[in-house]
């Protein structure tokens, strides 16, 4: 087993973590939907976890060849793990006193979720501009990157329904249009190495 299947079986072991943590408070949501009503706020948050999550195992595996493994990055990896979990964690409820619905909890709690993805993406494309910056005409990094990032960070502060329906629509959207290929990839991520395809 080489340095870097070892840092990613333990990344994927937590991130398996992250997913299960996810599916068993999901399966509870619906199997307690007749007293609580679980909205759609809260499954689509869920489902911007998940998506976010995928993106994050696909860059580390796509940066496979240029990632130095060392305390400083396996500790890395460790941390932008916990936040991830933490913030899986807060998207449900951890007990079920005092939720009449789901959306009163996504209410108190989804700030805290989009903060920590926020955070997770902040440091993860900071790390990767240490490696090289965008040409300024790059349009496809800012409109992937920096969209992705005012979605987040939309997310965070708004206070309204209707604009929250919109930010995760975007984020998702980004990250499914990604995943699939649909948006052209930057030259910056070519040099970065995190293009999927590759």
């Amino acid at each position: 087993m080489s340095d870097f299947e070892g840092i990613f079986g333990l990344l994927s072991l937590m991130f398996g973590l992250i997913v299960a943590e996810l599916a068993i408070k999901f399966a509870d949501a619906i199997d307690s939907h007749g007293e609580r009503p679980i909205g759609i706020l809260t499954p689509a948050l869920t489902f911007l976890v998940l998506t976010d999550v995928t993106s994050f195992w696909l860059w580390v595996w796509a940066a496979r060849k240029v990632l130095d493994i060392n305390w400083p990055t396996v500790f890395g990896g460790v941390l932008l793990a916990f936040v991830y979990f933490l913030a899986a964690s807060l998207v449900f409820p951890r007990t079920s006193r005092g939720w009449a619905h789901l959306d009163d909890h996504y209410w108190s709690r989804k700030r805290l979720v989009a903060s920590g993805m926020l955070l997770a993406n902040t440091l993860i494309i900071g790390s990767m501009l240490t490696r090289a910056t965008p040409a300024w005409n790059d349009w496809w990094f800012y409109f992937n990157f920096g969209g992705y990032l005012i979605a987040l960070a939309g997310l965070a502060l708004s206070r309204s329904r209707r604009l929250d329906y919109v930010f995760l629509v975007w984020a998702i959207g980004i990250n499914l249009a990604a995943g699939a290929n649909l948006l052209h990839s930057s030259q910056w991520g070519h040099k970065v190495a995190i293009d999927f395809s590759s």
